[in-house]
């Protein structure tokens, strides 16, 4: 296989293995791609300079000081987007599938062949690149605007949201916010109102799914005195109420069928009829809905009507998941922490950097309305001014990294009350001596493999071996 030199444009890349000669060897087959080669013999090293900046490392998985696997976990959660190759001797699936599971592009099997190698980096370095384009270019299609107003988060997702929101501040056209429960879809709905130009109108809000079905018709219309039992007074509905601002109807495929009639005859006309009324009464009231449910699925059953479902989802808006927006989690808490410290009665200021990447690993169902339960219970938990892992919920303490073990303490050099003893000292032929041994035997005999292993070209190596006398063939 012949490495792509064209596609492997020059970068920095970090070998991390506690063999020097393996460094050595793909120090040299990187270098003649151009690249950079920084050099790393243990794991603390490579995680303490964080591999020196390289966007794609190789990484052995036999270090002498810590597991590979575990090396990888901590790079990759330090920077997701982090290009890894990892490299052993250890064929397992199992070990194969924890490593690509950990987010690692690609297996090299140790001994390494040169050819493979290089195509490897070349093939992690291009997909390495065109995940950078596809980025770049979803920032700059964004507008540069703040963000939304009540909105926490400046992710991409988020500003896809906002982007999105913008477009429609001006005009009364329905939006549908769709996503998952607790993924902050009411936030949104009021940021949109807050925001448009009926912001000084105000803003209703009604859970369809919290109203029995017997009751929805009078919350959404109103009722008249003595329209049935019970109604003692003249009740105006969340449609009057919300004339000249915007109301929005949140569980949307929760409404019965009745309702969903009378609705779309709402939308249609503009007006309402008080439920025991005979008055229309007309309404100027922008609706923004919003639903976790398929509500194309929904008309499918038959359980949602088709033509109201074409009046309401007219402009649909996605509410990402927590789990999609990661990097706004961090702001998300300290927005909960300043919240919330009233009701604790103190003030707890910070999360600890474990715990915050306990959170940060964890899947969140409940989305942000999870993650303030979260934090509430965690404030409630500690008794001090930060957060620990110990105050997470045992489900979220389960997505911890592994610790790693300390990093050893080098023994202070001896210092020698006499000359040492010749044996002491090995002079320079014999280092050069057992390199070359070394190289002839991984190269299996073979003087242009080792020559190749060692940088050097092969009359060099002949000489050189004429030179220790040592046979060619009798490594």
């Amino acid at each position: 296989m012949q490495a792509n030199n064209e596609a492997a444009q020059p970068a920095t890349i970090a070998v991390v293995d506690d063999d020097p000669v393996l460094r050595r060897m793909l120090r040299a087959w990187l270098s003649a791609d151009g690249h950079t080669v920084v050099e790393f013999s243990d794991g603390h090293s490579a995680l303490r300079d964080q591999c020196g900046g390289a966007p794609l490392v190789l990484l052995d998985l036999n270090l002498g000081d810590v597991g590979g696997l575990d090396v990888l976990a901590h790079l990759r959660d330090r920077d997701p987007e982090l290009g890894v190759i990892v490299v052993s001797a250890r064929r397992e699936v199992d070990t194969v599938v924890t490593a690509m599971r950990l987010g690692a592009l690609d297996y090299l099997a140790k001994p390494l062949d040169a050819e493979r190698a290089r195509a490897a980096v070349t093939q992690a370095l291009a997909r390495l690149r065109a995940v950078e384009v596809v980025r770049t270019a979803r920032v700059q299609s964004v507008e540069k605007d703040g963000a939304l107003p009540g909105v926490i988060g400046t992710s991409s997702a988020m500003r896809e949201v906002a982007q999105q929101v913008r477009r429609v501040l001006d005009s009364d056209v329905t939006v549908c916010l769709l996503g998952e429960s607790g993924s902050g879809k009411e936030v949104v709905a009021r940021a949109l109102h807050e925001s448009g130009r009926r912001r000084r109108g105000p803003f209703v809000a009604i859970n369809c799914a919290a109203i029995p079905e017997s009751l929805q018709e009078s919350e959404l219309f109103g009722h008249e005195r003595g329209a049935f039992t019970g109604a003692n007074a003249l009740h105006k509905g969340r449609f009057e109420q919300a004339s000249g601002g915007t109301l929005f109807l949140d569980e949307l495929g929760e409404m019965s069928a009745a309702t969903q009639a009378a609705l779309l005859r709402t939308l249609q006309e503009k007006t309402v009829r008080r439920v025991g009324g005979t008055t229309d009464i007309p309404v100027n009231t922008r609706i923004v809905c919003a639903t976790h449910r398929d509500l194309e699925a929904e008309v499918e059953a038959g359980r949602f009507r088709k033509d109201l479902y074409f009046r309401l989802v007219v402009y649909p808006v996605e509410i990402p998941a927590l789990r999609e927006r990661r990097e706004d989690l961090a702001s998300l808490v300290g927005h909960f922490l300043k919240k919330l410290g009233p009701d604790v009665g103190r003030e707890v200021a910070k999360v600890s950097s474990t715990a915050l990447d306990a959170m940060a690993r964890y899947e969140w169902p409940g989305n942000v309305r999870e993650l303030q339960n979260v934090v509430h219970r965690a404030m409630l938990a500690c008794d001090g001014d930060t957060i620990e892992l110990e105050h997470l919920p045992p489900a979220l303490r389960k997505r911890a990294l592994p610790t790693l073990p300390e990093a050893p303490t080098p023994a202070p050099a001896a210092v020698p009350s006499q000359p040492p003893d010749g044996d002491a000292l090995l002079n320079l032929g014999e280092i050069e001596r057992r390199t070359i041994e070394r190289a002839l035997i991984a190269a299996q005999g073979s003087v242009s493999r080792a020559a190749k292993l060692l940088g050097i070209g092969r009359t060099t190596l002949y000489r050189k071996l004429g030179e220790l006398g040592m046979p060619p063939d009798k490594p």
